[in-house]
């Protein structure tokens, strides 16, 4: 049986614990989930797993609003701390599936390495989730690490295929992708 990381202790131990402000994979990983978007701007973002806030930073550049959650409360702070000068974002502490107090339907959602630490129904509950949440003209982005971390259910590109799956049955069709050694990342509209 797969036991998921303790994110609240990873966050409490080290308040960056993969690295993300120093790591090249992480911080090509952002620019490349960057390109992917669809627009150049958007009205309000959710950053679903925002961890230490980097992706979300990035995306309060492009976005009018943000909404970073996270289902630590160490990581929320972290963010909050990261993102403190920028009035457009609002961090939370929230875990998916569970959609977050948001206020106003975003037309950005962002899965950044954490569909594949949920368990297979709370990832198809996610995705359900993030598309009644999101505004008809909405993007969903997905990434994660190609590879299949020990304490998660399945590996990245298995997580991006599986989303794949579920959001084209729910009436989405993939508008662009990215597969390395490294990294998949994805995202998808609503035609």
């Amino acid at each position: 049986m797969v036991r998921p990381p303790d994110f609240e202790a990873l966050y409490a131990a080290d308040p960056d614990p993969w690295h993300v402000r120093d790591s090249w994979y992480e911080r090509r990983k952002e620019a490349v989930v960057l390109a992917l978007l669809a627009r150049e701007r958007y009205d309000h973002a959710w950053d679903a797993a925002c961890g230490t806030g980097a992706l979300a930073l990035a995306l309060s550049r492009r976005c009018g609003q943000v909404t970073a959650s996270d289902s630590s409360p160490t990581a929320v702070a972290l963010t909050a701390g990261l993102v403190q000068a920028c009035p457009n974002v609002t961090s939370l502490v929230s875990a998916l599936p569970a959609v977050p107090p948001l206020t106003a339907l975003p037309d950005l959602v962002v899965l950044a390495e954490v569909l594949y630490y949920l368990p297979a129904q709370d990832r198809s509950q996610a995705l359900e989730a993030v598309t009644a949440a999101a505004r008809a003209e909405a993007e969903v982005v997905v990434v994660h690490w190609r590879h299949h971390p020990d304490d998660a259910h399945l590996s990245g590109a298995d997580a991006t295929e599986e989303a794949d799956t579920l959001l084209q049955q729910a009436g989405w069709r993939q508008h662009s992708r990215h597969d390395d050694p490294d990294f998949v990342a994805a995202s998808w509209v609503r035609p």
